[in-house]
């Protein structure tokens, strides 16, 4: 090859190195004046800064309705490189106003807001129609708006977080019963349901659950819901388990009067005054009417509960039953046993 054709081979190269740089510069350019121009917030919202947050990952707390990022994280970690911040990004509740520009939010992050903090605390039996009454209540939310958001596909987002979210079809299953320290003025339903779905996370999922399939850890959580309604006593609950699981495992029906109540929305409360007037329904529930499990947990088991299913007390009893004054338990091996057991208590 002539060394004429080599410099116009090296010259054509270059010319095109200089055109493919020259659309890569207009194409980001254009990306990032649209960055700076973006609406991240079309209506005015509170956004949590976490102790662990920076300007560099700001980019998580703006999403569309489908979940996806508003901002580039890319572009975002450029425009602070050009524009960097001389105050360092504080913890706390910002206030964003409506039709809030890119480039306006940095001033908005300033300051965070004074937030009133208030305490909830959702006791062990509860299931997710007492926790919207009681956050109805305190006038936190709208009647039924924790159900809906536990009911919707925003569980869908929260998989990749969540492993044991996989199979599950509403958060009922892991709405962890407990006490929370919360701020009332970005007080929301998917707020709630972080705080207590990591709670679940770190006290039972990592602890003694996280080596169980998804369809294992469904099951386990489906039984202890029942358990938790069923023995109150810690000491009691791994026999009462082992019970639970042998009609369970031998397609026995259950046999929980608890689990009656759930499909027609009532409150624990509720359901001891229509309890008699469900219990021969058959429906996706009624576990005196039907083999095999609830459809969904019947509440939000604690630690123990869970604990008794992952390692319960085995036993040849089949039955049980308490005395409704005391809540000594009474155990038997067959139903001849269990029918005197129910002649000794209700002489």
């Amino acid at each position: 090859m002539s060394e004429q054709k080599k410099q116009n081979i090296i010259f054509r190269l270059f010319k095109l190195i200089i055109w493919i740089g020259a659309i890569w510069a207009i194409f980001f350019y254009s990306k990032y004046s649209n960055l700076t121009d973006t609406i991240v917030v079309e209506e005015p919202t509170t956004i949590t800064i976490d102790k662990w947050d920076y300007y560099s990952t700001i980019h998580n707390k703006f999403k569309w309705e489908d979940g996806k990022e508003i901002i580039d994280k890319n572009l975002l970690k450029i425009y602070l490189k050009l524009n960097p911040q001389t105050q360092a990004l504080q913890a706390g509740s910002y206030k964003i106003k409506k039709d809030t520009k890119f480039w306006e939010l940095f001033e908005q992050l300033k300051k965070p807001v004074q937030s009133e903090e208030i305490t909830v605390q959702f006791l062990e039996w509860w299931n997710i129609f007492d926790i919207d009454e009681y956050l109805t209540n305190r006038e936190l939310i709208s009647e039924w708006a924790f159900i809906k958001y536990a009911r919707t596909d925003w569980i869908e987002n929260l998989r990749a977080k969540y492993p044991f979210l996989e199979k599950a079809i509403t958060l009922e299953w892991f709405l962890y019963p407990d006490s929370y320290r919360l701020f009332k003025n970005k007080f929301n339903p998917e707020y709630l349901a972080i705080k207590m779905l990591d709670n679940f996370e770190a006290k039972v999922y990592d602890k003694i659950l996280s080596t169980k399939s998804s369809t294992e850890v469904l099951e386990i959580v489906n039984l202890a819901s029942i358990l938790e309604k069923e023995e109150k006593s810690d000491s009691e609950k791994p026999t009462v388990a082992w019970i639970l699981q042998k009609r369970y495992k031998q397609n026995w029906m259950i046999g929980a009067d608890i689990t009656v109540c759930y499909p027609h929305n009532l409150t624990s409360e509720a359901c001891k005054m229509e309890l008699s007037s469900h219990i021969a329904e058959i429906n996706d529930y009624n576990t005196r009417t039907k083999t095999g499990l609830p459809k969904t947990p019947i509440g939000n088991p604690q630690f123990s509960s869970i604990e008794a299913m992952v390692n319960p007390n085995k036993t040849d009893n089949w039955f049980y039953l308490h005395n409704t004054n005391t809540w000594k338990i009474y155990y038997a091996k067959t139903n001849a046993e269990h029918e005197a057991n129910k002649q000794y208590l209700y002489r």
